[in-house]
């Protein structure tokens, strides 16, 4: 029996770059649905996702309800067995990451799969840590059975938090999970995107927040084992 797949991407103000990576989504003969979740953008981000031909889910414009809320909506969205997520600001994505990612979930080899981004030597880097600490895999493109991502309690699911408590969920309950390199696939950084000073103290907060989540899964343990994943939808 076929599992329907959709790729989810959630956005803010990515018109100039989410061209580059609906059009390889869009190609794929491996996803049946492509959906953008626009997060509140000011931009054309929107406009251009529906001109290509993606579901456009248009949240309200309150400066962004986050990431993790956008992937949430997305998820509401859609009935497919198989989520994948992209983030809108990737370079050389290409159909064959797709199939990296996609395949060990597909083939019952595991339950959620982590990309491990290239990025010169900060892949390197990243691939290493991840084999000490499985927590660390924090990169937005994943698939996973869409059980995974309803698992996961409403606290969890914010901001830069979600990619930690979704690695934090299969680590105790013993899920198998996967991580492929992708060769070739960067993200613009976000001092590029927003200049330096507002990228910078972007990625301090994002720090913060991965290194609150820590704490927080360790003290709410308990959430993960009481909650009923069917109030997610």
């Amino acid at each position: 029996m076929t599992k329907k797949i959709a790729a989810i991407v959630p956005a803010l103000n990515e018109e100039k770059n989410i061209a580059n990576v609906l059009r390889v989504l869009l190609n794929s003969k491996q996803l049946d649905e492509v959906i953008v979740v626009d997060d509140g953008s000011e931009d054309k981000t929107a406009e251009i996702s529906r001109k290509m031909g993606a579901k456009v889910i248009s949240l309200p414009k309150k400066g962004g309800s986050g990431k993790a809320n956008a992937m949430r909506e997305g998820v509401k969205r859609t009935d497919a067995e198989i989520l994948v997520f992209f983030d809108a600001d990737l370079i050389g994505l290409c159909e064959k990451h797709i199939s990296l990612l996609i395949e060990p979930v597909l083939k019952n080899e595991a339950m959620m799969c982590v990309a491990i981004r290239e990025r010169k030597w900060w892949g390197k880097i990243s691939k290493f840590m991840i084999k000490i600490d499985p927590l660390s895999a924090i990169a937005g493109e994943r698939a996973m059975k869409r059980f995974v991502f309803e698992s996961i309690p409403p606290r969890f699911l914010k901001a830069f938090e979600v990619e930690t408590a979704l690695n934090y969920y299969c680590l105790i309950k013993k899920l198998p999970v996967r991580y492929v390199w992708l060769r070739g696939l960067d993200i613009i950084i976000k001092e590029k995107k927003w200049g330096f000073w507002r990228g910078f103290f972007s990625r301090i907060k994002m720090f913060w927040q991965l290194f609150w989540i820590r704490i927080a899964l360790r003290v709410w343990k308990k959430e993960f084992e009481l909650w009923d994943k069917s109030k997610i939808i």
